[in-house]
């Protein structure tokens, strides 16, 4: 099939192209009625995604298909321009659809004005406020949390404003246990499995880390203490597949438990009035 030439969207005109040479196995698909304007754009999306979600495992075409509604023609000419575009990588042994170097290179461009501190920094505004303490923003990465935001209260700690743009392993620290308990427990197994010399490094094994886990997503916030410093984090979804979670952290002699859960509950309200979405 030619490109369409007309009055059709340049992404109609891409994905006509993209099927001229491409094959699904050995049966050239057959071509519909092409998608255009607005609509190709939010399915372009949709599949976008579904694939962004199942990034680490890759993605069928089938699931694709079923997880958005399209029909399979539409679905295999919309996903094959995300992959002209580098959005998306295909791999040619499984046939399993993966993210791209371009969206790893959107993302990374957006890190020098962060769009989700900027959603968040009205509630880590009102936090600090209300505890005088300090309110970290953490985001999950692979196997690990990234600090992307400290927002002080009236009691600062000097100290804290390094932890800005560091990385940690999931489970170390409140922020970034709170983030562990939202993977699945065969998930957190794996997880533990690829990174288990430098738990154990912490006298941390699996058990323990499956515990911590547990108790987070029963009470709905992480806890935890070293030193003289004690934490408390809750989690909460961004976007399609993204997961965050706020910290307050402060002296010990300042967070006893009956605070802390205080300091939960005001956490997880904060996170509804904005429109963000506590981990269940």
């Amino acid at each position: 099939m030619a490109p369409l030439q007309g009055n059709v969207s340049p992404l109609a005109n891409a994905v006509a192209a993209y099927v001229h040479n491409v094959h699904i196995g050995d049966t050239r698909m057959t071509t519909s009625r092409p998608v255009s304007g607005a609509q190709s754009v939010e399915r372009a999306g949709a599949l976008l995604r579904c694939i962004a979600a199942s990034h680490a495992d890759g993605i069928s075409l089938q699931r694709l298909v079923d997880e958005t509604g399209l029909d399979r023609t539409t679905a295999w000419r919309l996903v094959g321009c995300l992959v002209a575009q580098a959005l998306v990588r295909k791999d040619v042994a499984t046939g399993l659809y993966y993210l791209g170097v371009e969206a790893s290179a959107l993302g990374a461009a957006c890190m020098d004005r962060p769009p989700l501190v900027q959603s968040c920094l009205p509630a880590m505004k009102a936090l600090a406020r209300l505890s005088g303490d300090n309110v970290f923003l953490m985001v999950r990465s692979g196997d690990h949390s990234h600090c992307l935001h400290l927002e002080e209260g009236e009691h600062r700690v000097r100290s804290f404003a390094l932890n800005v743009g560091s990385t940690r392993l999931l489970g170390q620290g409140v922020g970034s246990l709170a983030l562990l308990a939202s993977l699945s427990d065969d998930a957190l197994a794996a997880h533990y499995r690829r990174h288990e010399s430098e738990y154990q490094s912490d006298d941390v094994g699996l058990a323990r880390l499956r515990r911590w886990a547990g108790q987070t997503r029963e009470s709905g916030h992480s806890r935890g203490s070293s030193g003289g410093v004690a934490g408390v984090g809750v989690g909460f979804r961004f976007g399609s597949c993204g997961h965050a979670a706020f910290s307050i952290v402060a002296p010990r002699t300042r967070l006893p438990r009956a605070r802390s859960e205080e300091l939960a509950m005001a956490m997880q309200r904060e996170l509804r009035r904005w429109d963000l979405r506590p981990e269940a």
